[in-house]
């Protein structure tokens, strides 16, 4: 096998294992995770919400620059292999766009909202019988960011499909 297709297929295999990491943590987090921690007490809830977070924060910016790192690379062996054509870059321009909002959302959450939430989180007795207001409010916030994050990333993943059947593998 030459070098070329077997390096493709490796980067591209890890641009799906980190995209599907990455989407898969943020539909757990709202599918799962969220819906459970509110069947806690609120004192308990609080804290092991915030535990879920950081979690889910630190697999999205290790997905997050595994799909940079990876997408690049697919570019230059796509493009190494011949002329990728307009409808590919189209397509490409797209996807990127989604990608960047998602990126943007993403820093939304881990910059502005989850040191309020880190704060607020700490200064919450475990004693508390409900959630404080106004850790209450940056959580609707944050969640709402991954509820975008969870929409963009299925239809960055459809335009990574249209990518995939626009010009052939090297």
């Amino acid at each position: 096998m030459a070098p070329l297709p077997f390096f493709y297929a490796l980067s591209v295999w890890l641009h799906l294992v980190s995209l599907t990491l990455w989407i898969g943590a943020i539909s757990f987090f709202l599918f799962v995770f969220g819906p459970a921690v509110r069947s806690m007490s609120p004192g308990e809830g609080v804290r092991i919400l915030d535990q879920g977070r950081q979690s889910l924060q630190t697999l999205s910016w290790i997905a997050i620059n595994l799909l940079i790192l990876t997408g690049v690379l697919n570019l230059v062996l796509r493009g190494i292999s011949g002329d990728l054509g307009k409808t590919y870059y189209s397509i490409l321009a797209v996807k990127l766009f989604f990608f960047l909002a998602m990126f943007f959302h993403h820093s939304l959450q881990a910059f502005k909202y989850a040191p309020q939430i880190a704060t607020l989180t700490a200064q919450a007795t475990p004693e508390i019988q409900d959630w404080p207001e106004p850790l209450l409010s940056h959580w609707k916030k944050w969640f709402m960011l991954l509820k975008i994050n969870a929409t963009l990333g299925a239809i960055a993943l459809l335009f990574g499909v249209g990518l995939a059947s626009a010009v052939p593998a090297p």
